[in-house]
């Protein structure tokens, strides 16, 4: 029987046009049919060449049936299986000797793979990016069923989808008891498309995960994606992550979009489209990635999942202490009545932020003047205003991305 090579674009409304056989017979779970697809029995082996689609099989829990991955595929937790080379031009024979009976893969797999595959009748899934919220809850459901079955499969493509947005929910809170006027920091993120730049705009998936930061996409309203430059020196927001390098060259070469506060204070990270676009485990190290750059308080090294590749995993605010002379550790905390080098350089670098108006009180002593200046600081950083400068105000003061006055 001719295999069919079969490509399943997961948008609002599933658009497939083929047929998938699985030899088998179905046990109530099988047959699927997903639109026009029928799958007769339960895929064994799997390989997978699109690192989003491996992201939500391993949240659903599918991950078991992997037998080999493309390189792209470099989710630490994943490693266990196999390569079979790159997305784009995978080794067939490799995919082969793997015993897969399916392969998902995505868009950029060549035209010559597609034929040595058909060749090989080797079937073929392709799930595209969701492209926003409910996309996503549907492409979970549909992955599900694929591989689990119609009820077992769908309801653990439900349950982990579910737990997805109430991890998200859950980072969400985080930030809003730390700081309670979150609602009012706005952020964008940037990239670039065949050299021009690019806003991530309302109703997408990327709109979600900004929106699960706390803060307010700055283009929330804006309908095209591509970038409006007054529109965003008017909307001017705190916090602007970008794709590359090479989009953060171009908005620092824009006359208008140079002079943004985000980039002024240096409140800017590069999250990659990697991380933007992947929609299981990795979502959520990438969200605690960007509370962790905007609320140094809440960053970690490495989310509770741990799948995530290298790239996604840290979310690293560098600290300035050194240029300070101050060393940070668990013991140190600061006092009113202290008086030493350590809130000498407390004080330089409130100071520096703007909380301190005169450099004459930067004398060493923890006076009133830096009682309420760490109290100024914490208020506006979202930590508990005590004017006590504890190791949790210390790491946020001297954090690189610390909020200025």
């Amino acid at each position: 029987m001719k295999n069919k090579i079969i490509s399943v674009a997961l948008v609002l409304m599933l658009a497939l046009s083929s047929v998938l056989v699985f030899s088998g017979c179905g046990d109530g779970e099988y047959p699927v049919e997903v639109a026009n697809i029928k799958i007769s029995s339960e895929p064994k082996n799997i390989v997978v060449l699109d690192a989003s689609t491996a992201d939500i099989i391993e949240c659903i829990g599918y991950e078991v049936k992997m037998v080999g991955r493309s390189d792209e595929v470099n989710q630490k937790s994943l490693s266990a299986a196999p390569s079979v080379g790159s997305a784009q031009s995978p080794d067939i024979n490799k995919i082969i000797d793997t015993g897969a009976d399916l392969v998902f893969v995505n868009d950029s797999l060549s035209d010559e793979s597609r034929a040595k595959l058909d060749e090989n009748k080797i079937n073929v899934v392709n799930i595209a990016v969701a492209g926003s919220q409910k996309q996503l809850e549907t492409t979970y459901t549909t992955v599900g069923r694929i591989l689990g079955g119609n009820t077992v499969g769908a309801a653990k493509g439900e349950e982990a989808y579910s737990k997805l947005i109430s991890q998200m929910e859950d980072i969400k809170s985080k930030v809003t008891a730390v700081d309670n006027n979150a609602a009012l920091n706005t952020v964008c993120y940037m990239y670039s498309v065949n050299g021009k730049l690019r806003l991530t705009t309302s109703g997408t998936y990327g709109d979600m995960l900004l929106g699960y930061t706390g803060c307010v996409n700055v283009a929330v309203n804006i309908d095209e994606n591509k970038v409006e430059v007054n529109t965003l020196k008017v909307a001017n927001p705190n916090y602007l992550f970008y794709s590359d390098e090479q989009t953060l060259q171009a908005i620092k070469d824009d006359s208008v979009l140079s002079g943004l506060s985000a980039i002024k204070d240096g409140k800017t990270l590069m999250i990659s489209a990697d991380e933007m676009n992947r929609q299981g485990l990795s979502a959520i190290n990438t969200l605690n990635k960007m509370v962790g750059f905007i609320h140094p308080e809440l960053a970690v090294k490495d989310s509770d999942n741990g799948s995530s590749d290298t790239s996604a995993t840290e979310a690293v605010v560098k600290s300035v202490a050194d240029d300070y002379k101050i060393k940070l550790d668990d013991d140190l905390s600061l006092a009113p009545d202290d008086e030493n080098d350590n809130v000498k350089a407390m004080q330089q670098r409130l100071f520096d932020l703007g909380y301190i108006d005169d450099e004459e009180n930067v004398t060493g002593y923890y006076g009133e003047v830096s009682k309420t200046a760490v109290s100024d600081f914490q208020s506006k950083n979202g930590l508990k205003d005590s004017g006590e400068a504890d190791k949790e105000t210390l790491a946020a003061l001297f954090a690189e991305n610390a909020k200025k006055k």
